[in-house]
């Protein structure tokens, strides 16, 4: 029971580091008038909020988890009763009788069944599944589902089994009017079953005088007794492709990890289950950087100011129709127009400088599909430099959880 909750201390410990989502009313302040953001015509491209396509195919396995035969047996059989040494009437399945006699026999007919079916892991399906779904919830890009790729495939006479090399599927991408690609691999599964009997012996016995350091002990202690069993470690490779000139524009690791517990012998549907949650788990640190690629933004059409002018609060032309969620966190750019000269050459050009603003904004409970309400947070000079009319971006979303990266 203590172990139980120092478990529960030690998750809440860092639970409580995280965001809460605020709760305003937007309608309690009026509506500032004060000066708006009026970008230079150079700058004005960066507005350009166009979803790029992008396409998730092709991903290879390159584990030794794919197809496997698993063979069950199934017995069964029928009791039949004698008597030796004096008359006797036999009993057989479905019928009643009678036996007299000094002594009886029961023989066991087993008949053996064998039944043999072929398991397809389907690991590259649904690690293409887990990319569609991390960038759909995660928004700034129309994503193309399989049903479409597939009805690609099949008018332009592409053999899904073939599209192995990248030339074909920036091809394909070609064919589809898709913008970028996205595919890779499952490289590799680690299944090691862990012990850590004496190290949680050593942490969970206590006796230190301290009632704090005793309830870290037992926590980890606790923490390593739910680590033990058949640790399932998985690493995918993604890579970004640009269709209209063939080039890899990105390319990364990344690693899950899952615990399927302490089965002596654990089935392979059970694998293979456990190795899909490692690797959804490991997909989870691609959104920081596909979310650097695929950006969310928009700009100010109101804001909401304070009497006292130390609260801020900003509505946005953008909401959960392009993945914005209560919570998300949004960056606010100024602009201005700056003449570069060559230092050898003489030429000038005019060019567009962007300015992060020492700001941010957290998207409210007021959201709704095309728009959303966030507070406006810094030093009081800085808020007064937010504008209507300025550009927003959400900042690059995080990764795995502490919990997920442990397994849990």
């Amino acid at each position: 029971m203590f172990k139980r909750f120092a478990l529960l201390f030690l998750a809440s410990f860092f639970l409580a580091a995280c965001a809460t989502v605020p709760k305003i009313d937007p309608t309690a302040y009026p509506i500032d008038k004060g000066p708006k953001e009026s970008p230079p015509k150079v700058c004005k491209s960066a507005y350009d909020a166009m979803l790029p396509k992008v396409a998730v195919v092709n991903f290879t396995n390159n584990s030794t988890f794919d197809y496997a035969n698993v063979v069950q047996a199934h017995v069964q059989g029928a009791s039949q009763r004698t008597a030796v040494g004096g008359a006797a009437v036999g009993v057989v399945p479905g019928a009643a009788g009678v036996v007299w006699g000094t002594k009886e026999k029961r023989q066991f007919q087993r008949d053996s069944e064998v039944t043999q079916r072929q398991i397809n892991a389907k690991l590259s399906e649904s690690v293409e599944d887990g990319f569609m779904d991390v960038l759909v919830n995660m928004g700034g890009a129309k994503v193309f589902t399989r049903k479409e790729m597939e009805k690609i495939i099949s008018e332009q006479k592409f053999q899904r089994s073939g599209l192995v090399d990248e030339s074909t599927l920036v091809r394909l991408g070609k064919f589809a009017g898709v913008k970028y690609i996205i595919t890779g691999s499952v490289n590799n599964v680690d299944l090691a079953y862990k012990s850590y009997e004496s190290a949680r012996q050593g942490l969970g016995k206590g006796g230190s005088g301290s009632w704090g350091v005793d309830l870290l002990g037992s926590a980890m202690a606790a923490g390593l007794e739910s680590q033990e069993g058949w640790n399932i470690g998985t690493e995918l490779t993604m890579r970004i492709l640009d269709v209209e000139t063939g080039e890899i524009l990105f390319s990364d690791k990344v690693h899950g990890k899952h615990i399927i517990g302490k089965i002596p012998y654990p089935n392979y549907d059970a694998l293979v289950g456990g190795i899909k949650k490692a690797a959804s788990k490991g997909l989870a640190d691609a959104r920081p950087k596909l979310s650097k690629w695929f950006t969310v933004k928009g700009y100010i059409r109101q804001l909401r100011t304070s009497p006292d002018e130390k609260e801020r609060f900003a509505n946005l032309n953008i909401g959960e129709k392009v993945g914005l969620k209560p919570g998300s966190k949004m960056i606010a750019y100024t602009f201005e127009e700056m003449e570069d000269e060559d230092p050898v050459t003489g030429s000038k050009k005019i060019t567009c400088n962007i300015v992060k603003l020492p700001v941010e904004l957290t998207v409210t409970d007021q959201i709704q599909a095309e728009s959303a309400w966030t507070t406006v947070e810094g030093k009081p000079q800085d808020l007064k430099r937010v504008k209507v009319g300025q550009l927003v971006e959400r900042q690059p979303l995080g990764g795995q959880g502490f919990m997920k990266k442990m397994g849990y």
